[in-house]
């Protein structure tokens, strides 16, 4: 698992991301389906940080 938000490697590896504002926490199988789920959480969890990005 990367930690770092970096690409999956391999079928079985996932990425992962908190939120800096929350306890908010998600696993993915790739990078730009980690980071469209986090745009979505900030857009409506925190929209005045979503709209500063």
């Amino acid at each position: 698992m990367d930690r770092t938000g970096g690409y999956v490697r391999g079928p079985g590896d996932t990425v992962e991301r908190g939120c800096d504002h929350c306890a908010w926490h998600a696993v993915e199988g790739s990078y730009p389906a980690l980071i469209k789920r986090y745009q979505d959480h900030l857009r409506d969890e925190h929209p005045a940080t979503w709209l500063r990005r």
